[in-house]
């Protein structure tokens, strides 16, 4: 019986949901009023009645509210489900969208006059508008923004593509050439604008496609809250708890009613956006096909030209106006303020005086870069005058050097107004941020009316500054642009593509070489004293200077030392001066000619030694850590240079190695060794360790050659043959005369030793020279039958005792093993 009951109570309640079944429902329900008020009656008589006919007493009488709440239900809620309807009818193909979207719009008015009038109190108390109006006002808005679409897509679609502007252009330049190079230039703005319209067509395309989506997702939860709000309403116990219900109701739907407006709108807005794409992007193609066939044959008359300058007179001369009346108002400003600073004297620092020469302060600052920008506007309109110059001549000239000139000057405009581009950018952008930041400032409500005045003023006179920097930065973007044009218009298109014009194609290269050869790399002041006064010189340090001082350079260091050589020569084969000194000469000659060679070429080029003056600290830290090695073999190599401790043709040993000092150098010198290697020893090297120089002070070196002759031989004749071959020997000096030393009794031999000095050379090998020796010793000796002795050893025999014989048993290799044994006599030592 309870789940009956439960189910009857549920079923109740989806029928009083129901829009359709809601009189139904209502029928139900008072006829549950009725059975509840018996069931009552039953139960005051007997109380012996059944539970379960209490419990469905009990459930009927909570039910009858809501059954009073249904049978009385406001106009204002079952207008939400026809305004629902309506939409939905809206949508349907079989009926006019337009005279919908006015339906819709005119019942949307007609609940929103209505609402106001209902809440025309509340607005007399001063109180906001209820949310409900919020949505009518809303509702209103897109249902009138949906009759304006549907009015364009109507008109768009009658409407040609071309603007008549356009199609008079285009039927001027369909005919044969040639075409005036003015008219080119408006069809060229038609083009670039049209490009640009159908740019942002397709930003606004994709915007609406992405809100779009969001609003699909928002029409989505519009709805789940009209059924949330429906359930609510049916659960509902009470009149107050049923009124609130309700109004959420009625909001929800009227929420849900704005989504789909706002989706309809948003959808209407893309098929605009679409229908638009679809009628321009054909006009732009056929527009720049018109292009690519007319620019080649633009040509600039006279006439062109002399019109185009007038308007560029008469606008030159409207900005001229537009200063002088600048100028006058910024003198208005400057007395003003001189009078107001006399009445500051002794007034409140804070006060209104205070303030309001705060205003003419910013009010005069805004004069002045009034003033500025429109100085800059003139100037940019006698660039552009300029500019036109060069065009007509480009276009009058088949010269192509005369094209060529025409060609740099106007890209030199052209870089002259990018690099302006970018500071005009840079003084809007902080002029914006100006605005915004005095914007902020109104918006304390703590501010009184005359400050709020104030300030107002300031806020005007920022948006001034942000107006003039946008008005030059407009114009100077334009006249780049043009230029720009002409630029591919002389360059190597159309026209100027001919292969035969090899002449324009060279010019172009060598005129690019030359701005590389005079790019000022930077630039230095050289001061000097005239007459008391420091006058300042500035000097440019270009390419091809630095180039030019380089080339230079190099010739005359290589002029040099053909020189240095011919003259070191010169003085070791006349004057007798040593080689190693001359060759010392030379290399000091060298340091200093460069050094002068330097100075000259530098006052040469005009470049100033104060270049370098800035240089000096970051070349003396990265000299300092990266070349400090470099450096430390130089100063080495000077300190040898001029201590002349290891010179060309000494005899030194380092490091294991011993042979000639070949090379003297700054940073490294040369020793060939005895076997013919050459080591390249550092100069540190040769101050920062100990080095055995054999012909330092004096060539002579002492040798020994040690001879051993045997025991019993002749000492005395030994010696003198020894001392006779030193002497006979032509590289064995006379002085100190060679000696021969009984040394020692040895073991094998009596020692000999000749001692004899010998003075080395670049000829002269000691070991050579005491291989010489050694020959002649071992055969005068020879001759004399004196022995030269060599190791020899005695080996006694002890036989004091017999020696013991031993027969031992020795298998023969061809003998039978099973015959008698051979015998083999042995001698063997006892033990």
């Amino acid at each position: 019986m309870g789940s009956f009951l439960v189910y009857l109570a549920s079923s109740v309640a989806r029928l009083a949901a129901s829009d359709w079944l809601r009189p139904l429902a209502a029928t139900i329900i008072a006829a549950a009023h009725m059975s509840a008020a018996r069931s009552r009656r039953r139960c005051q008589a007997s109380a012996s009645m059944h539970t379960g006919r209490w419990l469905l007493a009990l459930l009927l009488a909570a039910l009858a509210p809501l059954a009073d709440a249904q049978l009385t239900l406001p106009k204002q809620l079952s207008a939400a489900p026809k305004a629902a309807t309506s939409a939905t009818e809206a949508s349907g193909e079989t009926l006019d969208p337009r005279a919908q979207a006015e339906a819709l719009l005119a019942e949307a008015r007609q609940q929103q006059q209505q609402q106001r009038l209902n809440e025309r109190e509340a607005a007399d108390d001063g109180r906001p508008a209820s949310q409900r109006q919020r949505l009518l006002d809303r509702l209103v808005l897109l249902y009138g923004e949906r009759v304006k679409l549907l009015d364009e897509l109507a008109t768009l679609k009658n409407l040609p593509p071309e603007t008549p502007n356009q199609r008079i252009l285009m039927t001027e330049l369909a005919g044969p050439p040639p075409y005036s190079a003015l008219r080119v230039d408006a069809l060229r703005d038609e083009f670039d604008t049209l490009s640009e319209h159908l740019k942002s067509l397709g930003a606004a395309g994709r915007a609406l496609e992405e809100q779009q989506a969001v609003l699909i997702e928002a029409r989505k939860r519009a709805g789940k809250a009209v059924r949330l709000a429906e359930d609510r309403l049916a659960k509902a116990a009470g009149r107050e708890q049923i009124d609130k219900d309700r109004e959420s109701r009625e909001l929800a739907s009227l929420g849900q009613r704005q989504a789909d407006a706002d989706l309809t709108a948003a959808t209407l807005g893309r098929d605009l956006i679409q229908m638009k794409l679809e009628k321009l992007r054909p006009l732009r193609e056929k527009m720049q096909r018109l292009l690519s066939r007319v620019l080649p044959e633009q040509q600039l008359s006279k006439e062109d030209f002399e019109q185009q300058q007038a308007t560029l007179r008469v606008k030159q001369a409207r900005v001229s106006a537009e200063i002088n009346q600048v100028v006058a108002e910024n003198s208005k400003l400057a007395t003003e303020r001189e009078r107001l600073a006399k009445l500051l004297a002794g007034a409140d620092p804070n006060g209104p005086i205070a303030h309001r020469m705060q205003v003419l302060d910013v009010q005069s600052e805004t004069g002045r870069l009034t003033l500025m920008t429109l100085t800059w506007l003139d100037g940019l309109i006698q660039t552009a005058s300029n500019a036109w110059e060069q065009r007509f001549v480009g276009f009058s000239s088949d010269d192509p050097a005369t094209r060529q000139a025409v060609l740099s000057a106007l890209q030199r405009t052209s870089d002259e107004l990018v690099s302006r581009q970018d500071l005009f950018r840079e003084m809007q952008e902080g002029a914006r941020t100006a605005v915004i930041q005095q914007a902020l400032r109104l918006e304390n409500t703590s501010l009184s009316s005359s400050e709020r005045s104030q300030e107002s003023a300031i806020l005007k006179a920022l948006e001034k500054r942000v107006q003039d920097y946008q008005r030059l930065e407009v114009a100077g973007r334009q006249l780049h642009r043009q230029i720009n044009r002409w630029l591919q218009d002389f360059g190597f298109s159309g026209e100027a593509a001919d292969a035969d014009n090899w002449k324009l194609g060279a010019l172009q290269v060598t005129n690019a070489l030359k701005r590389v050869w005079d790019f000022e790399m930077f630039a230095v002041e050289d001061s000097t004293f005239v007459d008391g006064k420091t006058v300042t010189v500035a000097y440019g340090v270009t390419v091809g200077k630095s180039i030019g001082a380089i080339a230079l350079y190099i010739v005359g260091y290589w002029l040099f030392s053909l020189l240095s050589a011919r003259l070191q020569r010169l003085m070791v084969s006349r004057f007798r001066v040593d080689e190693q000194l001359a060759s010392v000469i030379r290399r000091w000659s060298m340091i200093a000619l460069a050094s002068v060679l330097v100075i000259f070429i530098l006052n040469l080029a005009r470049i100033p030694l104060t270049v370098f003056a800035f240089m000096g600290g970051a070349l003396a830290i990265g000299i300092g850590f990266g070349t400090q090695t470099i450096i430390k073999n130089v100063i080495s190599g000077i300190i040898i240079l001029f201590e002349r401790k290891i010179r060309v043709g000494d005899i030194v040993g380092i490091e294991g190695m011993t042979g000639y000092v070949t090379q003297v150098d700054l940073r490294a010198s040369t020793v060939r060794g005895f076997d013919g290697l050459e080591a390249l020893v550092p100069n540190s090297t040769l101050l920062e360790n100990q080095v055995i120089n054999w012909t330092y002070s004096n060539p002579t070196v002492r040798r020994e050659i040690s001879v051993g002759v045997a025991y019993g031989a002749p000492v005395r004749e030994a010696s003198e043959i020894i001392c006779g071959s030193a002497n006979d020997h032509g590289l064995v000096l006379d002085d100190p005369a060679p000696e021969v030393f009984f040394e020692d009794f040895g073991d094998n031999a009596l020692q000999l030793v000749l001692v004899f000095w010998v003075a080395l050379g670049p000829n002269v090998s000691a070991r050579k020279v005491c291989s010489d020796l050694r020959y002649a010793i071992e055969k005068r000796l020879g001759t004399a039958g004196i022995s030269i002795a060599f190791p020899q050893r005695d080996v006694h025999l002890d036989v004091s005792e017999p020696l013991p014989v031993r027969v031992t048993r020795e298998p023969h290799p061809g003998a039978d093993p099973g015959g008698p044994p051979e015998l083999h006599p042995a001698a063997t030592r006892p033990g």
